[in-house]
């Protein structure tokens, strides 16, 4: 549940170019026992790897071959760094809360923390933090400054952008140390990383108020794909899409709409590039012509005739028993 609305909120859309991440999903509360006190999960190109909260002794790895790849007691190095990083966090938090007199109050806090590997182009630093659901702020590690995206963050501007220490501290983790993590936790999972998945396309049209056309595309990997409709050959915008959603088995799946009649005639399509697919694939929807109206409403008309005729026949027949039975009775009486 907290993975899902943490990259909801953090959505990061897959283009087709080749990149590569290990990002880290933080999520701290504040006044409530309901909840452990702060979460970590960390995310390998899409992968989540492993998983922490304040309730656990240790932190556990999430794939096979990194529990394979480090022991009991790197997992325990793991989790004090990830320790330290929350107690910086809550230390700042919980000072601004004694402020603002908001410390019987519920509040959670969200943060982002990693590295984009781009090779050749530079590595991108994030480090994001969100408060109550509202984007506050993040840092530029090359100007070592925090940019205030919400008002509510300014007090941890001023303080933040003159601790110099500290930041430093961040630029190093997010230059160095990510990137180096990043690469020797691909080395181990690249194999698995690497594989290609073939998506399954199905096209179903279905109506509501209006026609939709559905391009069902499922069960890839990797998550980079294009999704394109064609209108007679024609390239056409669709209508809205999910976006590149995860399975549980660490595929992906999207669903692409288009809005159309079925009766025009025409043939739709929907064309998949995928690096699966060397030379993509492209699945037809031809629909209904236009003759397929017209029949439809003959068929209508054709079925009230015959109801009426069966109805009539019905009709005469009761007449003429009816009238068989007063002859008979009469014939009785003489």
């Amino acid at each position: 549940m907290f993975m899902f609305i943490l990259l909801v909120f953090f959505r990061v859309q897959v283009a087709l170019a080749e990149s590569h991440s290990l990002i880290y999903y933080y999520t701290m509360t504040h006044g409530t026992a309901d909840l452990p006190e702060y979460i970590v999960v960390g995310v390998l190109d899409g992968y989540e790897i492993q998983y922490y909260d304040k309730n656990m002794e240790v932190t556990v790895p999430r794939q096979e071959w990194m529990a394979a790849a480090f022991d009991k007691s790197y997992w325990a190095g793991v989790t004090v760094t990830q320790s330290g990083f929350h107690g910086i966090i809550k230390g700042q938090v919980t000072e601004w809360l004694q402020q603002r007199n908001e410390t019987a109050n519920y509040h959670y806090l969200q943060g982002q923390f990693g590295c984009e590997v781009n090779d050749p182009s530079p590595n991108n630093g994030i480090l994001k933090l969100a408060f109550d659901g509202r984007y506050a702020f993040s840092f530029d590690k090359d100007k070592l400054k925090w940019i205030v995206h919400d008002p509510i963050a300014q007090p941890f501007k001023e303080k933040w952008d003159n601790n110099v220490k500290m930041d430093h501290y961040f630029k190093s983790l997010l230059e160095n140390d990510c990137v180096n993590l990043w690469r020797t936790y691909y080395a181990v999972g690249e194999a698995y990383l690497t594989r290609k998945v073939t998506p399954e396309v199905s096209l179903d049209a279905r109506k509501r108020d209006r026609w939709f056309l559905y391009c069902n595309v499922s069960g890839f990997y990797p998550p980079a794909i294009s999704v394109t409709w064609f209108r007679n050959g024609q390239r056409v915008s669709e209508m809205k899409s999910t976006g590149i959603l995860p399975n549980v088995d660490g595929t992906y799946q999207l669903k692409s709409v288009l809005e159309l009649d079925p009766f025009d005639g025409k043939v739709y399509s929907c064309h998949i590039d995928h690096s699966s697919l060397p030379d993509g694939k492209t699945v037809v929807w031809e629909g209904n012509s236009k003759e397929d109206r017209h029949i439809g409403l003959i068929a209508v008309c054709v079925l009230i005739l015959l109801s009426v005729i069966l109805g009539g026949i019905v009709f005469l027949r009761k007449r003429r028993k009816a009238y068989e039975n007063i002859r008979a009775n009469q014939n009785l009486r003489c």
